[in-house]
């Protein structure tokens, strides 16, 4: 409430002082929700489209098949992607600035950039004039990260070390903005091109996606709310996250046959697969929760489905309860660090306990979607695996955890979408199946959409191996970092000489200080033990040499 200007002396100067005082106070919350990143409130879209817009980005943060996480990343993107950042998103910078520190971001910002660069090209640190260890400077960008963006150290940590120190501020950034606003077209009702037409006539502009998808459209502005136009209404569109429509792609059902959403609510990637099945075959919809069942079946009618049938059970506990199929989907629950702009509550709740917690879950739920699937399928035998989550322990690993344990193999789906960073065969200490290659990663600051992981599996046999391979995963304990800051010239100018390890058994204690034998010379060693075998074998044919007489 402003001040009255007409006040008596020194009520007038009490008056200026707060005013003064408040105006400062506003410059403060200014700068930190320029520097923040804080989103407009466009308002382009209503409530009417919360529940499809967000409880598509994967069934976040479920105890088993389905879970309202999901619903709360609606309501963000429903919002025309407009984040309610609570105290916990900038928790560090305001409580500098409530003990009266001065807060300069901008310094803070130089800072980061100096020091990724630093970590980029550590040969430049001494010559730059930094005495700090590679170390010290790691850390020191770890707390600034989690100050300036708002992350928990640990979660700040883990993603500098997933990416490079730069990849990894790109993709702070890119967490900072709202993703596009998309929306599926529906085939059984309508062309994507007549659709486009409908919406701008109601001053919507929207444009096609991209080249790999025939059904999505980006919504740049609108006039009328997307969840609540006659076409939305009629089920010509659904609103659904562009990195949503590639598991479905990637699992590409056929028509006729038996195929399972095991965490479908609230039924975007549902709806897809029943539409590219030509609503023929039968399509099983599950969800863990009564609640979120609603808006699946709502979606399905609305949509114009009518092979679908909806359970409302355990996903673990599917197992004897259906058919052999032909093609499962699992978007798994996960702790939804791929949506970090949708959700900004992820970075400070979320670290490694929780991705290690959410991989168990997840191992589960994927053994009992391979054992659903039938090896022997004509047409398919094929499992389809997505996350919204960049975490290497809720991908990565729960597919490497898969091939050991299930006659499983790896395919490409490049076929249906060809495009997305290639998965990790290695991770630190780590190392994966040589074909992790054919996953997919998909991440904000490279592809502009939500982080997505995407695995297609193909089953080789139904039975089970009473064995499981040997998991090599962790099995560099031995290696140790040997980094450029260990680089001294002591070391560099000295002479280094190892002690021969000891040698085991006979022939080893007779090799012991000579030098290992290329492939020539064992070659040549050999040989020559031919010819010398070959000789004693020659002068033994011929026997002992006759006397001569006197």
């Amino acid at each position: 409430m402003k001040p009255k200007s007409q006040k008596k002396g020194s009520k007038k100067v009490a008056i200026d002082g707060k005013k003064a005082a408040a105006e400062g106070e506003k410059d403060k919350e200014d700068a930190l929700g320029e520097a923040l990143g804080d989103e407009d409130v466009s308002g382009i879209e209503d409530s009417g489209s919360d529940a499809d817009a967000g409880g598509e980005e994967s069934d976040v943060l479920s105890d088993g098949a389905g879970s309202d996480a999901g619903v709360h990343a609606g309501a963000a993107a429903g919002r025309g992607g407009a984040q309610d950042e609570g105290p916990e998103h900038c928790s560090r910078i305001l409580a500098k600035v409530a003990a009266g520190e001065q807060v300069d971001l901008s310094a803070l910002k130089e800072r980061i950039q100096n020091d990724a660069l630093l970590l980029g090209s550590w040969r430049k640190a001494r010559e730059l004039g930094d005495n700090r260890s590679r170390d010290e400077v790691f850390r020191a960008l770890v707390g600034n990260c989690s100050t300036y963006f708002g992350y928990s150290e640990e979660l700040a940590e883990y993603f500098l070390q997933m990416f490079s120190p730069e990849q990894a501020i790109q993709f702070f950034e890119a967490n900072e903005q709202s993703r596009p606003i998309t929306i599926r077209t529906n085939s059984l009702k309508a062309r994507r091109s007549s659709l486009m037409q409908s919406l701008s006539a109601r001053k919507m502009t929207v444009d096609p996606i991209g080249d790999w998808t025939k059904v999505g459209l980006k919504v740049y502005d609108s006039a009328v709310p997307v969840g609540a136009t006659p076409e939305y209404l009629g089920g010509h569109y659904m609103i659904q996250s562009a990195s949503s429509f590639i598991p479905v792609m990637a699992l590409a059902p056929q028509q006729d046959e038996k195929v399972l959403d095991m965490a479908a609510a609230p039924g975007g990637k549902t709806t897809y697969i029943g539409q590219l099945m030509r609503n023929t075959g039968t399509l099983f919809a599950n969800d863990m929760k009564a609640e979120r069942c609603k808006s699946l079946v709502a979606n399905v009618h609305r949509m114009g489905l009518t092979n679908v049938v909806v359970s409302n059970f355990d996903g673990k506990k599917l197992l004897g309860m259906l058919p052999r199929l032909d093609r499962v989907l699992l978007d798994a629950p996960c702790t939804g660090s791929g949506i970090i702009a949708r959700d900004p509550s992820v970075k400070v709740k979320r670290g490694a306990k929780d991705f290690e917690d959410h991989g168990r879950l997840q191992k589960e739920l994927l053994m009992t979607a391979i054992d659903l699937v039938d090896a022997k399928s004509k047409t398919g035998g094929y499992i389809v695996y997505s996350t919204c989550s960049v975490s290497v322990e809720e991908n990565e690993a729960v597919i490497d955890h898969a091939l050991r344990v299930r006659n499983v193999e790896l395919v490409s789906f490049s076929g249906a979408v060809n495009f997305g960073v290639e998965g990790m065969t290695k991770y630190r200490e780590r190392r994966f199946h040589p074909t992790m290659g054919l996953c997919r990663r998909y991440y904000p600051h490279v592809h502009n959409m939500d982080g997505f992981f995407v695995a297609k599996l193909r089953k080789t046999s139904n039975s089970i191996p009473e064995r499981a391979k040997k998991d090599r995963s962790k099995g560099a304990d031995h290696i140790k970092a040997w980094a450029e800051e260990h680089w001294t010239n002591d070391v560099l100018e000295s002479v280094m000489d190892f002690a021969p390890a000891e040698a085991a058994g006979a022939a080893g204690a007779a090799g012991a200080g000579q030098p290992p034998l290329n492939k020539r010379d064992r070659k040549r060693l050999k040989r020559e033990k031919q010819l010398q075998a070959r000789a004693r074998g020659g002068a033994a044919a011929a026997g002992p040499t006759p006397a001569k007489e006197a």
